[in-house]
């Protein structure tokens, strides 16, 4: 087999259901198979995807014992993929409320095809109007995060060598890390590392599974041409100003931050942090300039201070 397909729904089965028929259709034109695993959904989602892919042959679902986030959904198809009865090249990790445009998940099999030292491919991503959305990154560092705290333009351009989010690539090429939303991996590469750190429920897992492989020795690259329609936060919300950001996000940073070391000592960088969110709701105020993700200065040091007493 050429490729498996992971999808991990909760409670968005209306949303995989809207490009069920086009990227199924994909999935068959390059030999390969589609595994939505449900992660326990509270909702009717089981019964309505079990009706929907009645009609499409090479669409499987797998229902997870429990919701154990994003990564733990995923690797219970990694698991087929790697030691069970599934094997196929690539494995490519979809969102539910992302849609592959025509031609896509070909391009990125063949650009993995072409590029033996690539372990992970991400595609472009584009909004419901076909706007370009960022989804190739640099590596999150102390500086990274600082700027993203204090979100001051003279800072932004001063750090503007640091910043996560990469300017439209204008072709193919090497970067740090890329969108869980849509992107490949080649199996091998998650042979080498394993899968998804299954410590994270949602949220900076794909940035610490990008460094795992990276630090492996493979290749992290972007693929701009194959374009994914991305609906962001169906199922969290996140992508709304008006929306408090959850705790695991917070738990995530701060665990990938523990994890990867990149911050430099944590307890330094979330002080740094706190501080530039300080200034930030300062100048906000000043400014009368409405606040967005509520609390979000308060949740920051909240779980700052959690993760530190926990650790020690």
């Amino acid at each position: 087999m050429r490729l498996i397909v992971a999808t991990v729904n909760y409670c968005c089965a209306n949303s995989i259901i809207e490009c069920l028929s086009t990227t199924a259709s994909q999935v068959r034109d390059c030999r390969g198979q589609w595994w939505i695993v449900d992660n326990h959904s509270l909702d009717d989602s089981v019964d309505v995807l079990r009706s929907a892919l009645t009609k499409f042959p090479d669409v499987h679902l797998l229902e997870a014992p429990r919701n154990g986030g994003f990564g733990y959904g995923n690797n219970l198809v990694i698991e087929k993929a790697i030691s069970g009865p599934l094997k196929a090249d690539y494995i490519y990790f979809l969102n539910p409320d992302a849609c592959p445009q025509p031609g896509a998940i070909a391009a990125m099999m063949s650009y993995l095809d072409d590029h033996p030292d690539v372990g992970i491919v991400g595609s472009g991503l584009v909004d419901e109007a076909d706007a370009y959305t960022a989804s190739m990154f640099r590596f999150p560092t102390f500086w990274s995060e600082l700027d993203s705290a204090l979100a001051f333009g003279p800072v932004s351009r001063l750090l503007k060598s640091y910043l996560q989010t990469l300017p439209p690539l204008q072709s193919p090429g090497p970067v740090d890390w890329v969108a869980g939303t849509s992107f490949m991996v080649r199996t091998e590469a998650l042979r080498t590392t394993g899968g998804f750190d299954e410590d994270f429920f949602l949220y900076w897992e794909e940035v610490e599974l990008c460094s795992r492989i990276a630090k492996a020795g493979f290749q992290i690259h972007g693929l701009p041409e194959a374009k994914v329609r991305h609906i962001g936060g169906v199922s969290t919300g996140m992508h709304r100003d008006e929306r408090r950001i959850p705790g695991y996000w917070h738990q995530s940073r701060n665990m990938y931050f523990a994890k990867t070391g990149t911050g430099g000592p944590l307890s330094i960088l979330n002080l740094a942090t706190s501080l530039a969110l300080v200034m930030r709701r300062l100048l906000e105020f000043v400014r009368r300039k409405p606040m967005a993700h509520p609390h979000f200065t308060r949740d920051h040091i909240k779980y700052a201070l959690q993760f530190y007493l926990q650790r020690n």
